[in-house]
């Protein structure tokens, strides 16, 4: 049994097996309409249980309502507002999941002929289109299903593009100490040497520091904006000039983008590429750490 302590008192919600009652079904299937295959066709005998599985038997009514009482015990995004900025409880209105589960979205599959997915390709142009000039970028990708996939994408162009330009010894990325925490991993995923660069005293990047490290062996800076501490860089431009100056790129990472949208833009500001959490910003339905973009 399940227990909560709060206010001196304690809620008590049973387990699925303690509301279990003989015969109850959660589910009424129609009558089948297609040729019915036995068991022992689909199911080789030594695979069979020799005893039923001891589910439990729960009206569907009472399967929604155990869940939904255990899901009142711990904070969540229908009681309150989570501040911190985590990634699954940003308020995603419930109409983005009902629209996502239209049958023109859910029932598409990768392999069928692209004229019959015109509409689908319609809408990812438009979003390409419109993530676009919103962050003032030439183009964009929805490949990435994720922020943390977004930023490897990010860096194997980095990769691509010195490689094309046979700037081969360019090895190091920049990452400062109040980066978004996946930025080392993708870097080292993408065959860098990853370079930690510790902020100044009031937490933004350390401009001297940078310069001094800046060098022909540098491939990109990643750079938050706004920063995990919650703060906005106030050198941008310099921070851009240094690193261009340097032959390398420099990328934004735009997991707390939300504090800039509409106010800059940040191929203005002078990246040369970043990465939109579309679950965060722009509040599509989420899923396995994204989608991304």
């Amino acid at each position: 049994m399940n227990e909560l302590t709060s206010n001196q008192s304690k809620v008590f919600e049973p387990t699925i097996f303690e509301l279990s009652s003989d015969g109850r079904q959660g589910v009424l299937l129609p009558e089948c309409d297609v040729p019915v295959q036995t068991e022992e066709t689909l199911i080789p005998a030594r695979m069979m249980r020799r005893a039923p599985a001891e589910l439990p038997e729960v009206s569907e009514p009472g399967v929604i309502r155990h869940f939904t009482r255990l899901s009142t015990l711990n904070h969540h995004i229908d009681r309150g507002m989570y501040p911190l900025g985590s990634c699954t409880m940003k308020y995603n209105p419930k109409i983005n999941e009902e629209t996502a589960s239209l049958a023109g979205f859910a029932q598409l599959h990768p392999l069928q002929p692209e004229e019959t997915v015109q509409g689908a390709l319609e809408l990812i142009w438009q979003l390409c289109d419109l993530l676009a000039r919103i962050a003032g970028m030439d183009a964009v990708s929805v490949t990435p299903v994720a922020g943390a996939q977004s930023e490897f994408a990010a860096l194997l162009m980095v990769r691509s593009y010195f490689e094309a330009r046979g700037d081969k010894q360019r090895t190091e990325v920049f990452v400062p100490d109040a980066a978004h925490g996946t930025n080392p991993a993708s870097a080292a995923m993408a065959g860098y040497d990853v370079i930690t660069l510790p902020s100044a005293d009031n937490g933004l990047v350390d401009l001297d520091g940078l310069r001094a490290r800046l060098s022909d062996r540098t491939a990109c800076f990643m750079l938050t904006n706004p920063n995990t501490l919650g703060l906005c860089e106030t050198q941008i431009t310099q921070i851009a000039a240094a690193v261009h100056g340097a032959g390398s790129l420099l990328y934004m990472d735009g997991a707390n983008l939300n504090a800039l949208l509409g106010i800059s833009r940040p191929g203005d500001m002078g990246f040369d590429l970043c990465h939109f959490n579309l679950h965060k910003t722009f509040s599509t339905p989420h899923g396995g750490g994204g989608p991304g973009s």
